[in-house]
C-alpha cells in the first residue's frame, strides 16, 4: 500500500481549508463590519476582530496543521477583500501576513501553542492594512474612501488616526495584546468542547 505524506495538503484538506476560511472570513467581516459602523468604534476594528477569530484560527490549525494552509487563508481573504472593494493594502498585508504565520507555524511542526499563537499576532494584524494608508498615503486613502460614497461623519476619526503619531503603534499594541488574549481563549473552548466532541 502505498503511503501519502501527511505534511503535505491533500484533497480533504482543501475542504477543510474552505470550509474554515469561510467560517474566518464571516466572522471577520461581520464583526468588523459591526465594528466599523460608528466612528467611536471604527479605530478599534482590529482589535475587536482579534478578540472573535482566536477561537477559529486556533481550530484552524489544529483541524489542518499542515504547511500551506494558513497561506491559502491569507489568498482567500485577499481575495474576498478585493471582490468587496476594501482597499488594496489590506488584502497585500493577508496575503503576506498569511504566509509568514504559515511559516512561523510550520517551524515547530504546527505543534508549539506558542509559536501558534505567535502567527495568530501576526495574521491578526492584516487588518491594520485598512488603516496604516491613513498614515502612509493620506490622500490617495481620502479619494478612496469618497469614491465609496460619503464618509464625513469618518472623515475626522481617519485624519485624527493619520496625523497623530502614536495612533497606529497603539492599535498594533492594543490588536496584538486582544489577539493573545482570543488564541487563549481559543485554546481553552478546544479543550473545553472541541476536543471532547472530536471536532479535532
Amino acid at each position: 500500500m502505498l503511503k501519502t505524506d501527511s505534511k503535505k495538503l491533500e484533497t480533504r484538506d482543501f475542504i477543510s481549508v474552505g470550509i474554515f476560511s469561510l467560517i474566518y472570513a464571516v466572522v471577520a467581516f461581520v464583526v468588523g463590519g459591526v465594528a466599523q459602523m460608528t466612528p467611536v468604534t471604527f479605530p478599534f476594528m482590529p482589535m475587536i476582530v482579534a478578540l472573535f477569530t482566536g477561537t477559529v484560527f486556533m481550530l484552524y490549525v489544529a483541524k489542518i496543521p499542515k504547511k500551506g494552509a494558513l497561506s491559502i487563508l491569507g489568498v482567500i481573504a485577499a481575495i474576498l477583500l478585493f471582490v468587496t472593494g476594501m482597499f488594496w493594502m489590506m488584502a497585500v498585508f493577508f496575503l503576506g501576513f498569511g504566509l509568514i504565520a504559515d511559516l512561523i507555524c510550520a517551524s515547530a511542526d504546527f505543534r508549539s501553542f506558542k509559536k501558534n499563537l505567535l502567527a495568530y499576532c501576526v495574521m491578526a494584524l492584516a487588518p491594520m492594512g485598512a488603516y496604516i494608508p491613513m498614515v502612509v498615503m493620506p490622500a490617495q486613502f481620502d479619494a478612496f474612501m469618497k469614491n465609496k460614497g460619503d464618509f464625513s461623519s469618518f472623515e475626522g476619526v481617519i485624519h485624527s488616526i493619520g496625523a497623530a503619531w502614536w495612533a497606529i503603534p497603539a492599535m498594533i499594541i492594543g490588536t496584538i495584546v486582544c489577539a493573545i488574549i482570543g488564541g487563549l481563549i481559543g485554546k481553552k473552548l478546544m479543550k473545553k468542547h472541541f476536543e471532547k466532541a472530536g471536532v479535532v
